[in-house]
């Protein structure tokens, strides 16, 4: 059996680099692709970046569920991970090839209304997700920190 120390490393690592990572993206490296590169360019990072976090967040989503469930968490707290690691690899296998197959950089001239309206929806739906998996992988850290702490107070109490 894995020590806690060990599952409770991969479990804080797991979702520290995850968080990390994708609030990197989102608020530093998409912002500044944006800003400084030609659309398309631009939209060629992002869209190789976000396959790394994509793949990269459903593996960190099943350590956190599979350290969760071996320090006997139960419920959303092993759930919850699987669930977004599902969304992950279903935004990535999925989604980010619609979009793909829609981008007006890509389409160039080919581009007409209803591609552009696919893109902006499958666009929109893939910085939902995104959005989405970030917000709960931040109520993930949360909840995990809370029985940590409440865990903490046990032992300091027993100590006493």
């Amino acid at each position: 059996m894995l020590s806690q120390t060990v599952l409770r490393t991969a479990l804080w690592l797991s979702l520290g680099l995850w968080i990390g990572s994708w609030g990197f993206f989102a608020f530093v490296v998409s912002r500044i692709a944006f800003q400084t590169l030609p659309g398309n360019v631009a939209g060629d990072l992002a869209g190789s970046l976000l396959e790394i976090l994509q793949f990269g967040g459903a593996v960190a989503a099943l350590v956190a569920a599979a350290a969760a469930a071996a320090l006997g968490r139960r419920g959303l707290l092993v759930g919850l991970p699987v669930v977004l690691a599902l969304v992950c690899l279903f935004s990535e296998l999925w989604l980010s090839p619609q979009v793909e197959l829609v981008r007006p950089s890509v389409l160039g001239a080919a581009s007409t209304v209803v591609t552009a309206e696919r893109f902006r929806i499958y666009h929109g739906l893939s910085l939902g997700l995104f959005i989405g998996v970030h917000i709960a992988s931040m109520v993930l850290v949360l909840l995990h920190a809370r029985l940590d702490a409440r865990a903490a107070r046990a032992l300091a109490r027993v100590a006493n």
